[in-house]
């Protein structure tokens, strides 16, 4: 059979069916709005996607803007040794090579009076007169650095005052330690000075001298500190002079004395110490002469 004869039998099949045309009418609609719904679902997926991908986009754009801020914040952010490092380098040091020359120019006049046939009672005075004056000096710092020469310093959000001159006191605290077992070590070895009667000659000098020195500080701000700084020191040297001087004082049997002293002295510095913070903290010493 031909294809001929195979349509004209399609033919004849399809005129015997009777279609109903309302049903026909509805079929069609129907195919049609299913068709609409497909391209109106298909229309929803590929919104859906590209509202997805340009989410996602956003995102990595985001990141990628957080990661450049995260990055340039790590290059600006400064370390807090940094920070310290530069405004010492741009501070004025003058005070602190006059701390650190004073501390040579002792060592340097004590090696000179060894070889001058001084007596032992002699030495100890000047010793006395030295822990004195370097305590002092390391207090005086603190007013020509953290309340004038160093108040940018001070004023900054990264420190202030009060952070500062503890910062000092424990430095220089250090230093004068050092500076102090030198001198002990010296007269026990050269003079024969036993170990405790060199503490109390050494330690009590310098307390008492950081307890003036302190309460010169906790003057009201605006006042010339440095001469009282400078009259202070001399005339506490003079004070060890006489004391040196006194019959008996650096005997074994005065200790008993040095020992009330220093203990006396020791809390007098310790009451000064927590009352200058306590001025500070309150305004009463601001950071600005």
């Amino acid at each position: 059979m031909s294809d001929s004869e195979i349509k004209n039998l399609f033919k004849r099949a399809d005129a015997q069916v009777h279609i109903d045309e309302k049903r026909k009418q509805m079929a069609y609609q129907i195919v049609l709005m299913e068709i609409e719904n497909q391209g109106i679902e298909k229309q929803r997926i590929e919104s859906g996607r590209i509202e997805k991908q340009e989410i996602r986009q956003q995102e990595i754009d985001i990141r990628g803007v957080e990661s450049r801020n995260t990055e340039k914040q790590e290059q600006l952010r400064m370390s807090v040794k940094n920070i310290l490092l530069q405004q010492f380098q741009y501070m004025d040091k003058l005070f602190f090579y006059i701390y650190g020359g004073l501390i040579c120019l002792g060592i340097i006049f004590i090696a000179v009076l060894q070889y001058t046939g001084v007596s032992q009672n002699e030495i100890i005075t000047v010793c006395m007169a030295g822990a004195g004056i370097l305590s002092i000096t390391s207090i005086g710092v603190i007013d020509k650095m953290f309340f004038g020469k160093m108040a940018e310093l001070g004023a900054s959000c990264y420190f202030n005052t009060k952070q500062c001159v503890a910062a000092w006191m424990v430095i220089s605290g250090m230093v004068n330690v050092v500076v102090l077992f030198l001198l002990a070590g010296y007269l026990n070895g050269f003079w024969r000075v036993g170990l405790l009667q060199v503490g109390l000659y050494i330690l009590t000098p310098y307390l008492l001298s950081g307890m003036i020195a302190l309460d010169i500080l906790s003057m009201e701000t605006g006042k010339k500190h440095s001469f009282l700084f400078v009259i202070s020191g001399f005339l506490m040297s003079i004070g060890y002079g006489v004391i040196g001087a006194i019959p008996g004082i650096m005997f074994t049997a005065a200790n008993r004395i040095w020992t009330a002293v220093f203990i006396l002295s020791l809390l007098l510095f310790v009451i000064q110490i927590k009352r200058l913070f306590n001025r500070m903290e309150k305004g009463d010493v601001l950071c600005m002469n």
